[in-house]
């Protein structure tokens, strides 16, 4: 089988060293022209962490990362609210959260990858399913037929406007600005993620690497269509917050503050048409409320490994509609509790976040945990 990947991004290339892992025969192809390794920090949960310890073969990525043991939200004074242990007792994970820094995740995976497996500057312009096998038009005016052609190409997915023409990005109404600063604070720990909550926002903070006091941040608010906040703007909305929360932000520099809106997708309907399949943010780009985006993506690309590999029938299809049926569902209900989450978070009146409102989506959520891939 000869697999054609779109998107070089984490997904993407987790999913071709995953396949190729698994003797399966797949190229990546990329509209960018060059690797998309900036950015700031990535959570990985423990469920995902098990996919890469897979993908990468052995334990030294470890090394590379932060484990986060705890998710902690706290009132706009500062005061702990609630706190979460990321694997909880009974469930048996055997591997602990991981805060990266994207590009250190982008070159671990990478290197998994000759040089001549990803191609640059060829972005999808068009497919075609042309008998048992699927046909690709790029930019460059090149084209190829593949078996199969998996569409990790984002929220803005080109393939998805073929898989799935009906299913577009929405607006959530919120915007959130990201940082990534050498900070140190006793208000601050080196084992968890951290949120501070105000009215309909949020600051949330991750160390990414303890010895060096490297921190990221992720501060998220309603825009209402009005202009987005620069660094000094963060820092007006976030006064009622603790002091070091804004000295950090303020500590970061303005050209390294990443701002935009945020869009989802809500992952109904057709995952996968003809030779051509969906998986990650091209289908259900959700809100980074608990940073669950890459672990979904990485769940969906162990699925479709397992579908593609393990299926007996001569047809592709019936293994396509097996990952379709595993992959849809599960994202489906992790959508519905991050939802949840940022309903709370971001929409209900100030105060509302307290322990006997988050127990119960927390309880589901560690629910969806004993269904994971692994």
């Amino acid at each position: 089988m000869r697999v054609a990947i779109i998107g070089a991004g984490l997904n993407g290339l987790a999913c071709a060293v995953m396949l190729k892992r698994l003797g399966v025969d797949c190229v990546v192809f990329e509209r960018g022209t060059g690797p998309r390794d900036s950015g700031t920090g990535i959570y990985v949960w423990p469920q995902a962490m098990q996919v890469l310890r897979f993908v990468l073969k052995d334990r030294a990525f470890l090394s590379r990362g932060q484990p986060i043991e705890f998710l902690d939200t706290h009132d706009k004074h500062g005061r702990l609210v609630h706190s979460q242990p990321v694997r909880p007792a009974g469930l048996g994970l055997p591997a602990p959260a991981m805060m990266f820094l994207r590009t250190e995740l982008f070159r671990l995976l990478a290197d998994r990858l000759d040089e001549d497996d990803i191609h640059y500057g060829m972005g999808c312009e068009s497919l075609e399913n042309v008998g048992d096998q699927v046909r690709l038009t790029f930019t460059n005016g090149h084209r190829f037929d593949f078996d199969l052609a998996v569409g990790a190409d984002g929220v803005s997915s080109t393939t998805r406007s073929f898989v799935n023409p009906g299913l577009v990005p929405h607006d959530t109404g919120l915007v959130a600005s990201r940082g990534v600063v050498n900070f140190d604070s006793p208000l601050l720990h080196s084992d968890r993620c951290q949120i501070f909550t105000s009215r309909h926002s949020r600051v949330v903070t991750y160390p990414l690497n303890k010895a060096t006091s490297l921190r990221y941040w992720f501060a998220a608010y309603q825009h209402r269509n009005q202009p987005l906040l620069d660094r000094q703007g963060l820092l007006e909305l976030f006064a009622p917050l603790p002091q070091d929360l804004l000295r950090m932000m303020g500590q970061t520099p303005e050209e390294d503050i990443l701002t935009h809106k945020l869009k989802a997708l809500t992952g109904e309907g057709q995952w996968f048409r003809g030779r051509v399949v969906l998986l990650g943010d091209s289908i259900h780009a959700m809100l980074p409320t608990l940073g669950y985006g890459l672990t979904l993506g990485l769940e969906n690309g162990f699925m479709l490994a397992q579908a593609l590999v393990g299926h007996c029938d001569e047809s592709l299809e019936a293994a396509l509609q097996r990952y379709e049926i595993r992959a849809a569902r599960r994202s489906r209900e992790m959508l519905q509790v991050m939802n949840d989450f940022t309903r709370l978070y971001y929409f209900e009146p100030e105060g509302e976040v307290s322990p006997a409102r988050l127990a119960p989506i927390v309880q589901r959520f560690q629910e969806l945990a004993q269904s994971t891939v692994f």
